[in-house]
């Protein structure tokens, strides 16, 4: 795990990245005037000049962090820069690398080059938009609490650096964004679903060692003879297993249905652990304090994050009275997480396995839209295995699956009418290329 690998320093955001972009912007649209005339393709870079030039001037520098000032260490902060974080480099290769297999195989449907970029600029910009706001609605009670005002909702809904998005989100925005654009511009539907289809596998399978870079879509704690890694603190892995008791020893389920407003019920407590030492016993309730209370996180210059101070735990018992809430100082808490599933790493080998499947069967395929049914299909099966081993989900409309399952289920059903429908009776079979 490496959140933060680089820092942009304050003043590229105050006027020379965004001349740059236009000094480049330029450039490309007259290379398009001077190869294409004034098409299409000119005609639809503007877009994306345009929505690069708002970002470098709006958007980029409302997600700068603050540090420590050098020349007054116990000042107020200051703005540091922007944050190049391990997980947009790897969403930015995925992306890059996606669609770079697409341009590969265009010309065998018909398609430049400059028509894949246009088409994947909007995928990737409805797409990621998508991931974001299935994103905050799964985690809609994390976002909405504290009584944040709107300003500070919307900051944290377009503050992505630290990663917070879906696949499925991005799989239906880049879906839905895709047919409009094929659509609009008469270009083939299924065939071009074919050729994007091994370049989206590819880039989800460089986006989740994106994931293992943030350390989030982890697994649960991995008690079997299997590979595991563990995660530092402040992770979400780490901090999840913090909350839970399990870090510090506690073997616990959620009691949803408390009345005394703790939230865990202690089934074990592991041997000369943090929590046996402290005298937390089986049946207890207990919560930990609120994070605002329990540590302080804070952004270091260099962009790591640190935890100090201490937790504490409340806890209650069910018969003999009550527990003191216990403190527990960092010095005791363990260096690393508990080891859990490698869930980023076996889903980019699963999706990379999918996108050489996809690659090889484009080969053979008969009828346009198989690939595309496919892609669906084999993905949604893995995944829907996938979050068998995956924490950071809740069951969802009392199934007991959570609502990437449910997608899951959804969009085979979706791949295999997809199949039916490429292999009708009167459907025109395809050469491969």
């Amino acid at each position: 795990m490496n959140q933060t690998l680089i820092f942009i320093p304050h003043w590229v955001f105050e006027g020379p990245l965004l001349v740059a972009w236009l000094i480049i912007g330029v450039a490309i649209l007259g290379f398009l005037w001077m190869k294409h005339g004034a098409g299409q393709e000119v005609w639809s870079f503007v877009p994306v000049f345009a929505a690069v030039a708002l970002m470098i001037q709006f958007v980029l520098p409302v997600l700068e962090i603050s540090g420590i000032n050098p020349e007054d260490p116990t000042g107020p902060a200051i703005t540091v820069g922007l944050a190049i974080r391990g997980y947009g480099i790897f969403l930015v290769c995925a992306i890059v690398s996606g669609f770079a297999l697409a341009i590969f195989r265009a010309p065998a449907v018909g398609l430049t080059s400059d028509q894949v970029i246009s088409l994947g600029f909007w995928m990737i910009l409805v797409g990621i938009a998508g991931a974001r706001i299935f994103y905050v609605i799964q985690k809609s009670d994390d976002f909405f609490a504290n009584g944040a005002s709107f300003g500070q909702l919307l900051l944290a809904v377009v503050d992505m650096t630290k990663g917070g998005l879906v696949v499925y989100g991005s799989l239906i925005g880049g879906m839905i964004a895709g047919v409009a654009y094929l659509k609009i511009n008469k270009l083939p539907l299924a065939r071009t679903a074919d050729l994007i289809a091994p370049g989206m596998a590819l880039g989800l399978a460089i986006g989740r060692l994106g994931c293992l870079m943030n350390g989030c879509c982890y697994g649960g704690i991995c008690e079997a003879p299997l590979p595991s890694v563990t995660f530092p603190p402040g992770s979400p892995p780490y901090m999840a297993q913090l909350d839970s008791g399990a870090l510090i020893g506690i073997k616990a389920t959620e009691n949803l249905n408390s009345t005394s407003g703790f939230r865990w019920l202690v089934e074990a407590v592991e041997e000369d652990s943090p929590a046996a030492r402290k005298g937390v016993q089986v049946g207890d309730e207990f919560s930990i304090s609120a994070p605002d209370e329990r540590y302080i996180r804070f952004e270091k210059k260099d962009g790591s994050e640190s935890i100090s101070l201490l937790i504490s735990l409340e806890s209650s018992r069910r018969e003999g009275g009550g527990v003191p809430a216990i403190t527990l100082p960092v010095a005791e808490l363990p260096a690393r997480s508990r080891p859990v599933y490698p869930t980023q790493i076996y889903s980019a080998i699963n999706a990379f396995l999918l996108c050489l499947v996809l690659w090889f069967y484009w080969t053979v395929r008969k009828y346009d839209g198989e690939v595309f049914a496919l892609m669906l299909i084999l993905y949604s099966i893995g995944r829907f295995l996938m979050e068998l081993i995956r924490i950071d989900e809740k069951g969802q409309l009392g199934t007991g699956l959570t609502i990437s399952q449910l997608i899951s289920v959804a969009m085979i059903i979706l791949g295999v009418s997809l199949l039916a429908l490429a292999r009708r009776p009167n459907a025109k079979p395809v050469l491969p290329a």
